[in-house]
């Protein structure tokens, strides 16, 4: 039976796996990296792996999870601290790129490879459209957006646009990804604002969002975690 100590021990190396894993899989894309390249990267031998994850696929979905995990955790603390409807989406927005910079194109390609975590993603997707609905409403009676506004039609837009910029495998993924490479994620996240958050505004909401705007042009490394 194994003792207090070695159970710690045993959560601490498979927490120290999961990290190492979650770092090249993001940077490289998960069908890239080995078991033997987290192993290196840790200084753990491929066996103790693989005797705390049956297989790959366990791997990536349990360091996934808790990828997202840490997302929504970080999410809400954003809504938490936000002053209004239009401040969550900015800087839930500005969260989101300054992620996707940091991340291989490859990996959501590879994701596909993973049909639990390829829908699991689409199911959060679909709560979080739901989401972006009902607070695109409260800003309407906050009085940020125009009451003619179609925040559905907005969505699908966006996240059309949004495909755009991760998608990877098509002739014509190859040419947007060529055309978008002047850019960085988070020039693009402000681009999709300017266009189509500015659009819907009110004068009161267009304000909010030259304010955020500023800060974002004027702040390198603006911080949206804090």
């Amino acid at each position: 039976m194994k003792n207090c100590k070695e159970e710690n021990n045993r959560s601490d190396v498979k927490e120290r796996i999961k990290s190492a894993a979650l770092e090249l899989f993001l940077k490289n894309g998960i069908r890239e990296v080995k078991m033997d390249d987290i192993a290196s990267l840790i200084s753990v031998s491929k066996r103790t792996i693989y005797e705390l994850f049956a297989d790959k696929e366990l791997l990536v979905t349990e360091t996934l999870m808790q990828h997202q995990k840490q997302m929504h955790e970080e999410a809400r603390q954003i809504i938490k601290d936000s002053t209004d409807t239009l401040d969550v989406i900015l800087r839930l927005y500005g969260l989101f790129f300054s992620k996707l910079q940091k991340i291989n194109r490859k990996f959501f390609a590879d994701l596909a490879r993973y049909p639990n975590l390829h829908n699991r993603n689409k199911e959060r997707e679909k709560k979080n459209s739901k989401k972006f609905i009902v607070w695109m409403e409260e800003g309407r009676k906050q009085g940020l957006f125009r009451e003619d506004a179609d925040f559905k039609i907005l969505l699908y837009i966006m996240k059309r646009e949004l495909d755009h910029i991760v998608m990877l495998k098509t002739q014509k993924a190859e040419e947007v990804e060529e055309e978008l490479s002047r850019y960085t994620s988070e020039q693009l996240g402000q681009l999709l604002i300017l266009f189509y958050l500015r659009g819907i505004a009110t004068p009161k909401g267009q304000e909010k969002i030259e304010e955020f705007m500023q800060k974002y042009q004027t702040t390198k490394n603006i911080n949206y975690e804090s």
